[in-house]
């Protein structure tokens, strides 16, 4: 865990201490998301939902022993040292996204495994064999999709087989090849992640499996005709503010700020929470409806937009919160440019 909080710093030198927990351990506020977004730290948002503010502290107070950090107030600030550990550090974490896929990864993995025994041994017509699923959500979940998905069992199978093949070779084989030891079928047992590293740190072990799993479902978003798409997609949505989500429908139904707030009877900041972590998540936000002609000339003058401070902005020139922060956020992820603000 040390190591891992530590590659935190690999980007940033300085980090806000309770604010870090609370992107850990996934608090759900627009502060700890825009937090998390402008420190470049979303991807770990929710990763460590049962870790107490003791235990961080913990951890944070052996960085600091080890003079890999300095703590000064809420201020958490890497050390030379603490540089010199870091740049012997492999820090990649890619594919991880806990942000997107953290509620639901672990249940859409198995499910995933346990869809590829039930078809395998419905191709081999095999009855007696031992699932590695007990569940009643599992089972219950497996019967509705091959209900609804009326292929019979040697094309099912051909189908999955396909599907998994496109998928795994749009991932690096080391990846594909340890998720793919995993699956049982009719003539084979699946592997644990343990026996597929050599990996011995339950954290370090956790953060690599999650990972290529985050990876895999990833390119099975991208894929909504894929029978495995239709398998977990119920499970993908759940990630995802069920309200905000609500929010969203409207917006993209034509309703604009103020009829979604009279729709939906909450206040403009709740909206405007919605709206920010809608914009964080997906790259369908609507900046031409939601950012003022005006809004965009004033903030397109002024440079270091990562570090921009509202109260301080809005004390020069008076600024709508959420136009501030749409436009923030939307030249940081690329999709709002000069060209867009012409």
């Amino acid at each position: 865990m040390t190591e891992f909080i530590l590659s935190l710093f690999s980007t940033r030198n300085k980090l806000r201490l309770s604010t870090l927990y609370q992107v850990l351990s996934g608090k759900h506020t627009s502060s700890v998301l825009i937090y998390g977004f402008l420190n470049d730290l979303l991807f770990v948002h929710g990763s460590f939902p049962k870790l107490t503010q003791e235990e961080f502290m913990k951890v944070m107070d052996q960085l600091v022993n080890e003079k890999r950090l300095i703590v000064t107030e809420n201020q958490a600030m890497v050390t030379s040292l603490g540089k010199k550990k870091l740049a012997t550090m492999d820090i990649a974490f890619e594919g991880l996204h806990y942000d997107r896929y953290g509620r639901t990864d672990g249940t859409c993995w198995r499910l995933i495994k346990f869809a590829i025994q039930v078809v395998s041994n419905l191709k081999s017509n095999n009855s007696d064999y031992i699932p590695i699923e007990t569940s009643p959500y599992y089972t219950i979940q497996v019967k509705r999709w091959l209900a609804v998905n009326h292929f019979d069992r040697v094309t099912l199978s051909k189908r999955i087989s396909q599907e998994l093949n496109e998928l795994f070779s749009a991932m690096p084989e080391e990846d594909a090849n340890f998720l793919a030891n995993q699956f049982s079928g009719a003539h084979m047992a699946g592997l644990l992640s343990y026996q597929l590293t050599a990996i011995s740190d339950e954290v370090q072990l956790r953060l690599y499996e999650a990972e290529r799993i985050h990876l895999l479902l990833q390119k099975i978003e991208e894929k909504p005709t894929f029978l495995l798409y239709r398998l977990i997609h119920p499970l993908l949505i759940q990630n995802f503010n069920q309200s905000m989500l609500t929010t969203r429908k409207l917006v993209l139904e034509g309703y604009t700020f103020d009829e979604v707030m009279k729709i939906r009877k909450l206040k403009k900041g709740t909206i405007t929470d919605h709206l920010i972590e809608w914009q964080l998540y997906f790259t369908d936000f609507p900046y031409e409806t939601m950012i003022s002609k005006k809004t965009l000339e004033q903030l397109s003058q002024l440079p270091n937009i990562r570090t921009w401070n509202y109260r301080e902005l809005n004390e020069k020139m008076p600024l709508d919160y959420g136009e501030f922060r749409f436009y923030q956020i939307g030249v940081l992820k690329g999709e709002l440019t000069d060209d867009a603000q012409e």
